[in-house]
């Protein structure tokens, strides 16, 4: 058997997929289990170099595709009389999926032809509306008796879009793949997820059954409390869904209130939001804040973390979706660290049913995150004590040797 890494979401050392896969090579390594690793076809050459990545997609996860030329003339005309209509999304839902999808497929249908062989464990490890169906119709296609079993990872709820704005069409595209996926399900096609929640969402809308396969996040050591002002920190992507443009406006209000605390803010983004590049203005004007540029590679992460004593995870409940998982969160709670979330997101339920340690607060506003952070430093001694109880059963069940487990039940079946 050999185990299949497709991911064209793998490109740079910033992502979350950069850190699987090097994780779950390690872990395949360790059992003498043969695999390759599948990346986009802008892979970062480092990786390819570190971890022998073959760059093969030509459409990444995050890509999308703007409306045709007509309508944005159009969409530009409205919007000089300022008419509802001109403040839609950016780019165009269904174009994205028939573009994307078709892509996909298009790259499934290249790969080396030993790939698709019964004796294989094939894993997606993260797959949206843009690409879900194009794997199905290759799955289709195919002999039943070379398919292998393919576990895919639905990473995101059907409200996500690759630019940040809430999908109108998600829901039906997600239902219409299921459908034709009838065929293939628990046979060679398995659905997982990276929490209950995300497992109760698909069950309910979709009726779809999920095994739940927790992404490996290592804890990054969190150095001992110190005398002095706590500090919190923004790592990640700097973008509107993580809620990155609350974050001037809630320090300004904790340094007016005297707070003693000090901020890390990662700044990460490529200029595409104008709400992001306003906020990161904003922050470089206060004083007081120590910003993180860049990508951060593992090393530089743990190290900016552990000097972290607090985690803002300030997540639109809406944008970011309420049943997506974090891999920020994931590591955080690994580390024993508390963190402050947004309630109506996985992370701000986990804290409110004290799976998580932490302040939880409403509405998505500055001044609501302000005042959640007021709440937290008085009592962040018991805080971390508490988080740092929970912490090791919770690793247990998010590393690396786990995620390799749960994933070669599929082989055995």
């Amino acid at each position: 058997m050999e185990v299949i890494f497709l991911d064209n979401g793998l490109i740079s050392k910033g992502e979350h997929s950069y850190t699987l896969a090097a994780k779950l090579a390690r872990a395949l390594s360790r059992r003498n289990l043969r695999y390759r690793l599948f990346g986009a076809q802008s892979l970062d050459r480092s990786i390819a170099a570190e971890l022998g990545v073959i760059p093969h997609f030509e459409r990444a996860l995050y890509d999308g595709e703007d409306f045709p030329r007509s309508v944005q003339r159009w969409r530009s005309l409205a919007a000089l009389f300022q008419r509802p209509q001109a403040r839609g999304a950016s780019r165009s839902e269904r174009k994205t999926w028939t573009m994307l999808n078709q892509s996909y497929e298009n790259d499934l249908d290249t790969l080396p032809q030993d790939v698709w062989t019964s004796d294989n464990l094939v894993l997606v490890p993260a797959i949206s509306q843009n690409q879900i169906l194009g794997l199905i119709r290759y799955l289709l296609r195919q002999p039943q008796a070379l398919l292998p079993r393919v576990v895919c990872q639905l990473m995101f709820p059907p409200s996500w879009t690759p630019w940040g704005q809430i999908a109108m069409h998600g829901e039906q595209f997600y239902r219409d793949a299921f459908r034709l996926a009838a065929p293939l399900r628990d046979r060679f096609l398995f659905f997982t997820v990276e929490n209950k929640a995300m497992q109760a969402l698909f069950q309910r809308d979709f009726g779809i059954g999920t095994k739940i396969l927790p992404i490996p996040f290592d804890g990054a050591s969190r150095k001992a409390r110190r005398e002095g002002p706590a500090r919190l920190g923004f790592f990640g992507y700097s973008k509107c869904d993580k809620g990155f443009p609350l974050l001037p406006g809630a320090i300004e209000i904790c340094q007016r209130q005297g707070l003693d605390a000090e901020f890390l803010v990662q700044i990460q983004h490529s200029g595409w939001e104008p709400k992001t590049v306003e906020a990161e203005r904003a922050l470089r004007a206060l004083k007081n804040v120590r910003l993180v540029e860049g990508v951060l590679t593992n090393a530089e992460y743990a190290a900016w973390t552990s000097l972290t004593d607090v985690m803002l995870l300030p997540y639109d409940p809406i944008a970011f979706g309420a049943a997506r998982g974090s891999g920020i969160f994931t590591e955080s709670v690994a580390s024993g660290r508390p963190v402050i979330a947004s309630k109506g997101t996985f992370a701000g339920a986990s804290i409110e049913t004290n799976e998580a340690e932490g302040e939880v607060f409403a509405p998505h506003s500055s001044e609501a995150l302000a005042a959640a952070i007021a709440r937290l430093i008085p009592r962040l001694p018991e805080c971390q004590a508490r988080a740092a109880a929970r912490a090791e059963t919770f690793a247990r069940h998010h590393n690396a040797e786990a995620y390799a487990d749960a994933l070669l039940m599929h082989a055995h079946s």
